[in-house]
């Protein structure tokens, strides 16, 4: 399973799906009720938002379905910070050091 983080890449990915299926915009857009350059706008990226309405009726044409899970997190500065402090209490009970290649 894909993880589209953002509209772009989700316009990305029904322009792959819709291509796929060897729809071009104008025949999708009017299985599903919408402007061939609205969809061209998607499909590129150019939107600010897109209803969910229309999304979910893009993928229901195209065969496809919405499924939520839960994001990974980000290695942040934070995360850094924290395991270079674990690394440091860990060589000072052990009294070696740490390999090179996992200090930050």
């Amino acid at each position: 399973m894909q993880h589209l983080s953002n509209l772009s890449d989700l316009g990305q990915e029904v322009a792959r799906l819709r291509r796929d299926k060897g729809l071009t915009q104008k025949e999708l857009g009017a299985l599903c009720g919408l402007a061939q350059s609205t969809l061209a706008r998607f499909e590129k990226g150019n939107v600010s938002e897109f209803g969910s309405r229309k999304l979910l009726r893009l993928l229901e044409v195209l065969g496809y379905g919405l499924t939520i899970s839960a994001a990974k997190p980000r290695f942040t500065l934070d995360d850094a910070l924290a395991q270079r402090r674990l690394e440091g209490s860990e060589v000072a009970r052990s009294g070696t050091a740490a390999p090179a290649e996992s200090r930050l």
